[in-house]
């Protein structure tokens, strides 16, 4: 692998970090003490530029300790790691077995969708343990995480498209 090559990809994961930590920080909590996840849209954008699992890896682990370190829900602060690299994992094979099969508009949109629903249940599923949820579960998937993965799919679709766009030339360079 071409050293430069892996720095770029680095360097975008990181500033891809960045503004979703920025996004996760100034997103008000709603509902139960609940707020959408920007930062899984900026992961997920992350995990289809870069194919290097290592990478991946790294990034879905500052993810999850960013977005511990920003949260507001009690239990969160474990719960947001596992969400994230069980969410990567999943969606890593995803890429592997769909990158090369469909559209990448439309695998953007999978990616997004799918990715909240399960990082939203893992989620849950932990604090559930962990400190105990605010309100039922099937409530919280309902009035939060199925309305964040529908505006987690359009930040990852816009979001994938601009960001391939303005990175395309400096990732391309050495490929």
């Amino acid at each position: 692998m071409n050293s430069r090559k892996t720095l770029r990809e680095f360097i975008l994961c990181a500033l891809l970090m960045a503004i979703g930590v920025v996004l996760h920080f100034i997103t008000p909590a709603f509902m139960l003490n609940m707020r959408p996840d920007f930062m899984l849209s900026m992961l997920f954008i992350s995990l289809m530029l870069v194919d290097d699992l290592k990478i991946n890896y790294v990034t879905a682990i500052i993810a999850g300790i960013l977005t511990a370190l920003t949260g507001s829900m009690p239990g969160g602060q474990i719960a947001n790691p596992i969400d994230k690299l069980v969410t990567s994992t999943i969606i890593i094979l995803m890429l592997k077995l769909l990158r090369n099969r469909i559209n990448e508009g439309m695998l953007a949109g999978i990616v997004g969708i799918i990715g909240t629903i399960i990082s939203g249940s893992v989620f849950l599923g932990v604090v559930s343990i962990i400190a105990g949820l605010p309100g039922p579960f099937y409530l919280l998937m309902l009035t939060v995480v199925l309305p964040a993965s529908i505006v987690n799919t359009v930040v990852t679709l816009i979001g994938y498209y601009i960001i391939k766009r303005l990175s395309r030339s400096t990732l391309s360079v050495n490929k």
